[in-house]
């Protein structure tokens, strides 16, 4: 059973989930940098793949200088995900600065910034496996264009921004699209078990029909 450690990213409180097995590990949606090398190298993990549930800059600030530190990584994303990592609209860096100082913190530099593409993309529903973990990717558009919903073994679902704890998904960012959500993400949403173990890529873990919020 793989140990799971959540880093929190500081500013805009994005979750970076590390799974890890045998000195191995995942690393989902590496929002800075900063935490997760420095849990990494204190529990002596070396990452093999980076799971992205969608292009925002929050969730993926820190895939560079993952990737610097272990060239042989591997990030899997959605197809349209990939492609908006290289656009500073789309994964929002350019508008950053006006995002955290809106939400209490101004002053902070947050300059735009891309990132490679992904080693493994996928643009209809994708499996794979990892250490005997079985993964499955479904994209799911409306917060943005390459947005994503990553299940882990069936048992438990990294969300991204969607089924957040405290609230609706946003859909007005670039690239967002309410008419695709209430078309495919929501009613995919809906039909989810009773009792599957989220984790949001904000706030904290909870289990699908007990938040108040996303119940």
């Amino acid at each position: 059973m793989a140990e799971l450690i959540i880093c929190t990213e500081p500013l805009a409180g994005s979750n970076c989930y590390l799974l890890g097995e045998g000195g191995r590990c995942v690393v989902i949606d590496p929002g800075d940098a900063a935490a997760p090398l420095q849990t990494l190298g204190r529990l002596g993990w070396t990452p093999e793949l980076v799971l992205l549930t969608h292009e925002h800059c929050d969730h993926m600030a820190g895939l560079e200088p993952l990737r610097g530190r272990w060239p042989r990584l591997r990030v899997v994303a959605s197809a349209l995900c990939s492609a908006n990592l290289q656009s500073v609209r789309l994964n929002m860096s350019s508008m950053m600065e006006v995002y955290l100082t809106f939400h209490g913190h101004p002053g902070v530099r947050y300059p735009p910034f891309t990132c490679r593409p992904a080693e493994e993309t996928y643009s209809a529903e994708y499996r794979r496996d990892w250490r005997g973990h079985r993964l499955r990717f479904v994209p799911l558009p409306g917060h943005t264009p390459g947005s994503a919903v990553i299940f882990w073994d069936e048992e438990t679902l990294f969300s991204g921004d969607y089924l957040l704890p405290d609230g609706q998904p946003i859909l007005r960012l670039p690239g967002g699209s309410e008419a695709d959500y209430r078309a495919v993400t929501l009613p995919y949403l809906e039909q989810l078990p009773r009792g599957l173990l989220i984790h949001p890529g904000h706030g904290p873990s909870y289990r699908l029909g007990e938040c108040p919020g996303n119940g």
